[in-house]
């Protein structure tokens, strides 16, 4: 079933990424939409200011998107400051209804109309070099006139090494406008209201967008479920299946196996009895296993975890290989630090060791190396199993614990085995809270380290 959570993993952060990427631009769309937004009524503002004196622009001037547009002013002055609002029930749009309509979508088109009312502005008439000659106000300013002096003067010197002529400094946006070779006019904003604003609309984002990764979290777990749920039951199946015919083939195969035995009693030196055996135990062995890993995927595979000594296990299962490496004319070296003791299954860390120093012998060739070491701390136990030969490409180094992946397909016939050893040795060192790795230089040695911890 580690499949299946694996599975069930990835479609999690699968989800969670593309919610974290969708969330993200749009929060950061609309954070980046009204900022520049309020940036550019703000210069938009000041620009009108400049051109105006440095006196608030007339109503009809000031107009949003439309303000670079000529506006033909009334001579009749308006009775208010405001910018002009529309009397939806005049003469005039009663008595035309294309102008009704006009001013009923300019009604709603005045979005920042009173914006401009509650923002602190002033223009400073000065000197080429900086001398306040004539502050510029339409309502009271919060600033003394050594404030306004020295302003002004940081105004000039950010002018002078940036030549913008509309920026920002210390929360105020100010504009500067030539008029005359002598006389500047600085028209400035003050948009620290917008800032703290903006600051506390950010703050806000950030947490609504933490607050619906947790939820999308929340939301992918039953949905996850959901969804691998078929992928879930045709795997049981599958296994299921697997486990179910690995058991009913023993029982033929144990059969066929007695009566070649019977065979041979009576029939002695009989080659086809002797590549019938030998493929019937080959059969065997491919079974049992099928069966264990069958076993191991449904998480029947029932491991007694126990102290026992780690370093007289490695000899018993690596020893009796010397005589078939002598025979392949291969040196076997064995080099095991004593009195190693580690909590686990004797028995299926055994097979490990058997699978490892099996594989080395029989992916070497004549003359090869082959060497196995064991040495623990207080934690760890670090088993390696090391021969010269042709090496495992860097590509296959993880292919090769695949199940029924052989690296070369040339040695098939000639060692035997269907490449099922070292996915049982990965799933028993995972199944001990382990890891088994392979290490290679392509035509020169590899290397398999098996490392456990010392108790699970």
């Amino acid at each position: 079933m580690k499949v299946i959570k694996q599975l069930q993993v990835k479609f999690i952060y699968s989800m969670i990424l593309i919610e974290m990427i969708v969330f993200a631009a749009i929060i950061f769309s609309l954070n980046f939409a009204i900022t520049k937004r309020e940036a550019d009524e703000a210069r938009e503002f000041l620009t009108f200011l400049a051109k105006n004196n440095g006196h608030r622009p007339p109503p009809k001037q000031f107009r949003g998107k439309n303000s670079g547009k000529e506006q033909k002013t009334s001579k009749t002055p308006p009775q208010s400051d405001d910018f002009l609002m529309i009397d939806a029930t005049s003469s005039a749009s009663r008595e035309n209804p294309e102008d009704f309509l006009k001013n009923f979508v300019d009604f709603f088109n005045l979005k920042h109309s009173n914006a401009t009312d509650l923002r602190n502005y002033f223009s400073v008439r000065i000197t080429v070099e900086g001398k306040v000659l004539e502050l510029i106000q339409d309502f009271p300013v919060n600033y003394t006139n050594d404030e306004i002096q020295v302003f002004i003067s940081q105004i000039l010197n950010q002018y002078h090494e940036n030549g913008k002529r509309c920026d920002m400094l210390t929360g105020v946006m100010y504009y500067v406008l030539d008029l005359s070779p002598f006389e500047k006019l600085v028209c400035i904003l003050n948009l620290n209201s917008e800032l703290k604003t903006l600051g506390k609309f950010y703050m806000y984002s950030a947490l609504l967008y933490i607050l619906s990764i947790v939820v999308s979290v929340l939301i992918s777990l039953p949905i996850s479920k959901f969804m691998i749920r078929p992928a879930q039951d045709a795997f049981i199946k599958q296994k299921q299946f697997i486990a179910d015919a690995s058991h009913e083939l023993k029982t033929p195969i144990a059969v066929i196996g007695a009566n070649i035995d019977v065979l041979e009693s009576e029939i002695k030196g009989n080659k086809w009895l002797e590549y019938i055996k030998t493929e019937n135990q080959r059969m065997g062995e491919l079974v049992k296993d099928l069966l264990y890993l069958a076993k191991n995927d449904a998480g029947r595979n029932d491991l007694s975890f126990f102290d026992f000594n780690f370093s007289n296990a490695v000899e018993n299962s690596v020893l009796p290989f010397e005589v078939v490496a002598f025979e392949s004319q291969k040196t076997l070296e064995l080099d095991v630090q004593k009195g190693i003791i580690c909590n686990g299954d004797e028995k299926s860390l055994k097979q490990i060791f058997i699978i490892l120093v099996d594989n080395a012998i029989k992916n070497s060739e004549e003359g090869a190396k082959i060497r196995v070491t064991a040495t623990s701390d207080d934690k760890k136990i670090v088993l390696k199993v090391y021969n010269t030969g042709s090496g495992i490409p860097k590509d296959e180094l993880e292919k090769i614990f695949l199940r029924f992946y052989r690296s070369d397909s040339s040695r098939v016939r000639k060692t035997g085995g269907y490449g099922l050893g070292l996915a049982i040795a990965r799933t028993i060192a995972e199944d001990h809270g382990g890891t088994l790795t392979a290490t290679s230089e392509v035509g020169h040695w590899a290397e398999f380290t098996l490392t456990i911890p010392k108790k699970k």
